[in-house]
């Protein structure tokens, strides 16, 4: 049952997307808590949102490589790129030494997620050739 919801689910794009999700919301959280104050409201409880989305990175990205190189096509570069950019989300987040650095390595770390989501996707799927001579005459 949960084997055949996650073959409809396409995990990849759901990676993507929480990559793409966590990205907009490190660039635009900033501005938009700098803005609360003039509009008289006050909101810093902003780590769950966070924590909610590193758990569905790594959830979804877990599920799609794994089962990618698994199933499909046993490449390493997608899960490796996908552990690296993980470290760097998670570095970027909860490492005091990197706070300097926070919105670059947040940036590189979510690059690499959707980059291995993005090579796991065109492993597991190729194209096929289109200008193959299969035809008879």
């Amino acid at each position: 049952m949960i084997d055949r919801l996650f073959s409809r689910l396409n995990l990849d794009v759901l990676g993507i997307s929480a990559s793409v999700l966590c990205a907009i919301h490190c660039a635009l959280l900033p501005l938009l808590l700098s803005a609360l104050p003039l509009l008289g409201l006050h909101f810093t409880g902003h780590g769950l949102l966070e924590y909610c989305l590193l758990t569905v990175s790594f959830l979804a990205g877990c599920l799609a490589l794994g089962r990618g190189y698994r199933y499909r096509h046993r490449k390493v570069w997608p899960l490796l790129l996908f552990g690296l950019g993980f470290v760097c989300l998670v570095a970027g987040h909860f490492v005091e030494l990197f706070h300097a650095y926070e919105g670059g390595i947040i940036a590189l770390g979510a690059g690499l997620l959707v980059a291995a989501h993005w090579i796991n996707l065109r492993h597991s799927h190729p194209k096929h050739p289109s200008g193959s001579a299969t035809t008879a005459n």
